[in-house]
């Protein structure tokens, strides 16, 4: 009697101790912000305090009577995206899923009078004496942030939509190639954008009669939309000049007037006529004036240099002057240096922004430089301007390799 009355006592004492310890994980679970769930994958044996008040039950009895349901995996709607968790994934009873796919990111969806309600699920086997398995999920509500992230996929569409649109615009400034073909026997022009928009561009203009042309090529501040701004800028105030050159028969057409005027402008409508400017905006550049009558070609530069192939066919270039242009620490009466250049047929020009010569690559990450450029339209310039155009493109993507591309690339080819 005395060892029957003893092993009783033992056992009560370890029934109320397994008793406190059910009591202490319940409590622990209670305090948890997520809805933390013991299952077998298709019934709920045990749920904590945040389940029972998201759905504004009191026991899981009450849950599965007013939702009709055995398991919380009946709720997950049908209508999430198709890589949300339904009650069989691939085979399996969904938390069977979870637990083989440790790795993943599982998302649920339940909608609750309407509103829809997303949680990141985790799961895992608990240790257990018998045969029926039982396993632990853990539902985090992060609605919230799925709302964040979708609106923010929203903002990024539209302004991917505006940066698309406004790319269209760029375009329909470049010059059309008809242009070109009217001056010259041949030519060929590379422009690309490091992104959708850039910061360079080429603008032609013709003036008082068909043997006259102007040519520009500016590399703006910066790439991108802030460098597509400052192109549009330049746009119109290359139109303005183009007006004021037709409307003055007899005005003597000056590339480094045209910079300078550019410059001028540019300051004053950028308000950028003194260094407490809140921006900073402007260009580097060439402005070229084609004479057919005169047989000249006159050339000013914003430290940008003009390349040529003599009547001799020696490589030639001419410096652009050491000064940009319409920045607030840009002199606003700054004479830029004009050079003119008799021509004879056959002679070919070249214009590019720094972009080109610039670029890293080759086995150390160096610019591909003015040196290469020189040796490469030296290799390439008896052959036809197409394929020029060819071998420049394909020659600084070889040099670029796997690394990231500095800047917009614009270059400009073209034969008397």
């Amino acid at each position: 009697l005395l060892v029957s009355s003893k092993d009783i006592t033992q056992q009560i004492a370890m029934q109320e101790q397994i008793k406190a310890q059910k009591e202490f994980v319940q409590t622990l679970l209670d305090s948890q912000e997520q809805l933390i769930i013991t299952t077998d994958g298709k019934v709920l044996n045990s749920v904590n305090h945040s389940f029972l008040a998201f759905f504004d039950v009191h026991s899981i009895h009450e849950f599965k009577r007013q939702y009709h349901v055995n398991c919380i995996c009946e709720l997950f709607s049908p209508d999430a995206p198709q890589e949300y968790l339904r009650a069989q994934m691939e085979g399996l009873k969904w938390i069977d899923y979870v637990i083989e796919h440790p790795h993943r990111t599982h998302k649920a969806m339940i909608v609750l009078e309407g509103k829809k309600c997303i949680f990141s699920v985790t799961a895992t086997q608990l240790p257990s004496d018998d045969a029926h398995l039982i396993m632990s999920a853990v539902f985090t509500d992060i609605t919230e942030l799925e709302e964040a992230k979708q609106s923010i996929e929203v903002i990024h569409k539209h302004t991917q939509s505006s940066i698309e649109y406004a790319s269209l615009i760029q375009h329909a400034i470049i010059p059309p190639d008809h242009l070109f073909g009217k001056y010259f026997k041949d030519f060929f022009t590379i422009w690309q954008p490091k992104e959708i928009v850039g910061g360079d561009i080429y603008l032609f203009e013709e003036l008082r009669h068909d043997e006259e042309c102007l040519m520009m090529l500016i590399d703006c501040t910066g790439h991108g939309v802030s460098g597509a701004f400052v192109t549009m800028l330049v746009k119109a105030i290359e139109g303005q000049i183009g007006t004021m050159i037709a409307s003055d028969r007899d005005m003597e057409v000056s590339p480094a007037w045209v910079l300078a005027y550019a410059n001028q402008l540019m300051k004053k409508l950028l308000k950028q006529e003194d260094n407490n400017s809140i921006s900073n905006a402007g260009f580097d550049g060439a402005v070229l004036y084609y004479n057919k009558q005169q047989s000249i070609i006159k050339f000013a530069g914003a430290r940008t240099p003009l390349y040529y192939l003599d009547a001799e066919h020696q490589y030639q270039q001419i410096k652009g002057s050491r000064h940009s242009a319409g920045y607030k620490r840009s002199d606003i009466n700054y004479a830029f240096q004009e050079h003119t250049i008799p021509i004879t047929e056959g002679m070919k020009f070249y214009l590019t922004t720094d972009g080109y010569l610039d670029q890293n690559g080759g086995e150390k990450g160096l610019p591909f430089g003015k040196q290469r450029f020189q040796e490469l339209i030296e290799r390439i310039e008896h052959e036809p301007f197409a394929k020029q155009q060819k071998r420049l493109i394909e020659t600084i993507v070889e040099y670029q390799g796997e690394r990231e591309r500095n800047d917009d690339i614009t270059v400009i080819g073209f034969e008397i």
